[in-house]
């Protein structure tokens, strides 16, 4: 516990040094063991009256970050609240200089407004995510920064996330100066010099109550329709409070706030799906993902200019090949205008450009690629590498292993399908590389098919089953879209192409419905031939008019009697078969967490994070609900509900549990 609170007196001053990491070099944040090891160096500075004033300061990893920021401002029983502490440190009756360095969030935003002078180093930036997550910044974060600079400007730094760098910070109310390389004896005076003169005031917001709460007035229906309505509702009422209430009030009126919202369904889901992301950073089993690779040579055949691009960015250098010469020079070009674009953006100098560039090369054929450290190559390779999808630290003019691990990239996913005999950590070291060339990057195993490819042929049979039940083709998309997915099936269905989707339907040996079935038959295969499940033109979808004719001889012929169905049954019929298509691959480990389920449907589905993910919504809904609810499905064609559901239910456990 001490190890990450560090204490030391001189000269009548208190250094408080907050440990960024634990003993394992794991980045951790304001965690109970933390705030508990903080009330104690706290009891000890109130104990010392010969103490004039209090430097708190990060170690040299910076301050403490958690990887879920409502985590620092979360009650434990066993620990102080981080209020509490804020609250102490205020109260100490001495002067407190906060010096800031690396990323303040979370617990780290909370100090530093307690304290009377902030002193941000040189690249300290300023991130707060919990409006993202549901919630807002707590333990008088957005109390007191309202005092200091109003109520809009607070909301409009709380919503915005960030990062916001130190210069920039000032005029924020999150820091009062910058110093490049402040030594410990700049700090020192600093502190001496406040101790001197006197604390300066820290609600100067409040002197002009009538423009703080015009300021206020144009925020008002900025979160109206929106998910966040109600988290922006409370925001604004908590930057009120700030101005009508005494302070100690106030504050306990925004830890209600943020309380009841952070107990509210939306942040569950929002965190959840943070944390996934968070997650995929490291593949199963790992504490932390692997630091990225030192630059290398990359052998790249037939793949995308964006990886090749990132690969470039982060240092590598890049042999670019392709079966056709011919095709190289259309994706040199891409590979120029991302480069371009990235410049635009202020992400890439336009000198570092020209780096980039001279390190991208041209490969004829697999002696093109000698002397590469990693060559990545498709699935289906020609003869010249007749086993390989990837060769990852492998000279590419040594022997080819026996097995080597294959990448399958479909959705945004690039999912890794290891060999039988796979290196660990040779596993780890490609993971680190693939994430370096900005992959998502999801560990799958053995079978036909990807993840994604089971996931998008779930989802559309679903949404064809809707309409066979009852529901149009346009209600089915449009209730999904309702629902914040960011494809709507049956378009997607179209957009792929019904051919291939029916080829996908094959190769995992899944039987199509009729409708889909039809489309096939009929060759409507979809947008690129201007008729599917909708009618293209010009890029638009337009309903077929004659398909409810076509609907009622198909369900006729299968017996169904169709019924009206509302957007919520849609929506609840389409997420129940996509769970349970998780479970197939969890059971069958072609996926190895649940939270990963969750990352790819994201990614590839568009399922809103508002849902939190396919995994997550099962545990919400109740395992025993929705079970009962794909046994109903069952019924009208719709797989099989997977084991993994009655082991759960009969050990009382949920997906969460698994991993």
């Amino acid at each position: 516990m001490a190890r990450r609170v560090r204490l030391r007196t001189q000269d009548g001053l208190a250094w408080i040094t907050l440990c960024a990491h634990d003993e394992n070099g794991v980045p951790l944040g304001f965690t109970p063991d933390l705030r508990s090891a903080i009330a104690e160096v706290l009891d000890l500075v109130e104990g010392d009256r010969h103490l004039r004033g209090v430097i708190v300061q990060g170690d040299a990893d910076g301050w403490p970050v958690a990887s879920d920021p409502i985590d620092d401002f979360s009650t434990d029983f066993d620990a102080p609240d981080l209020g509490a502490l804020c609250s102490r440190l205020a109260g100490l009756g001495r002067p407190v200089l906060a010096r800031l360095s690396g990323v303040i969030s979370g617990g780290a935003l909370a100090l530093s407004q307690v304290a009377d002078l902030r002193i941000a180093e040189a690249g300290t930036v300023f991130v707060t995510h919990a409006f993202a997550l549901g919630a807002f910044p707590s333990a008088g974060t957005l109390v007191r920064l309202a005092r200091r600079v109003g109520g809009a400007r607070a909301i409009s730094f709380v919503t915005g996330g960030g990062p916001i760098e130190a210069t920039a910070g000032i005029s924020r109310g999150l820091c009062d100066l910058t110093l490049t390389h402040p030594d410990p004896a700049q700090i020192s005076a600093a502190l001496k010099l406040l101790i001197s003169e006197g604390v300066p005031r820290a609600d100067a917001a409040l002197d002009d109550p009538g423009g703080y709460l015009s300021a206020l007035a144009p925020l008002r229906e900025t979160f109206a329709e929106t998910p966040f309505a109600e988290v922006g509702h409370r925001l604004l009422e908590v930057v009120e409070s700030a101005l009508l209430l005494p302070l100690d009030e106030a504050l306990s009126f925004e830890q209600v706030a943020f309380e009841e919202l952070s107990a509210e369904p939306l942040s569950h889901a929002l965190r959840h799906a943070a944390a996934c992301e968070v997650l995929a950073q490291h593949l199963p089993g790992e504490l932390r993902p692997l630091d990225p690779p030192a630059p290398m040579r990359i052998g790249l055949w037939e793949q995308p200019a964006s990886l090749a691009a990132a690969f470039l960015e982060a240092g590598h250098q890049v042999a670019l090949g392709a079966s056709d010469l011919d095709s190289v020079e259309p994706i040199f070009a891409s590979i120029a205008e991302i480069q371009e674009e990235r410049v635009r953006q202020g992400a890439l100098e336009a000198d570092r450009q020209e780096i980039d560039w001279a390190r991208l090369g041209v490969a004829v054929g697999a002696a093109g690629f000698s002397g590469c450290d990693a060559l990545i190559v498709p699935g289906d390779a020609n003869e010249e590498w007749p086993e390989a999808a990837l060769l990852a630290e492998t000279r590419a003019n040594a022997p080819a292993p026996a097995s080597v691990p294959i990448l399958i990239r479909a959705g945004g996913i690039c999912e890794i399908v290891p060999a039988a005999d796979q290196d660990r950590e040779a596993l780890r070291r490609l993971a680190a590389l693939l994430r370096q060339g900005d992959e998502r990057v999801v560990l799958g195993g053995p079978g036909a098919g990807g993840i994604v490819e089971h996931l998008r042929l779930a989802y559309i049979a679903a949404a064809e089953r809707s309409v066979l039940a009852g529901a149009s083709v346009a209600q089915v998309d449009m209730a999904l879209r309702r629902e914040g997915f960011i494809k709507a099936p049956l378009r997607l269905a179209d957009e792929i192409g019904i051919d291939r989707v029916m080829e996908q339907f094959a190769r995992l040996k899944r039987a199509p419905g009729p409708l889909l079935s039809l489309l096939a038959l009929e060759g409507n295969f979809g947008r690129r031939h201007g008729r599917g499940f909708y009618h293209w033109s010009g890029g638009e979808a337009r309903p077929v008019l004659e398909q409810g004719e076509v609907l009622t001889a198909l369900r006729r012929e299968a017996g169904i009697v169709p019924r009206r169905l509302s957007n919520s049954q849609i929506r609840a019929r389409v997420m129940a078969e996509l769970a349970n298509e998780g479970a197939w691959l969890l059971q069958h480990s072609r996926i190895h967490r649940a939270c990963d389920v969750d990352f790819a449907a994201r990614h590839a589905l568009g399922l809103p994070e508002t849902l939190g993910g396919l995994m997550f919504a099962a545990d919400r809904e109740g395992l025993l609900t929705t079970r009962k609810l794909l046994r109903t499905l069952r019924e009208e064609g719709a797989r099989e509900p997977a084991t993994l559901w009655d082991v759960l239910i009969r050990n009382g456990n949920r997906f969460a549990d698994l991993g």
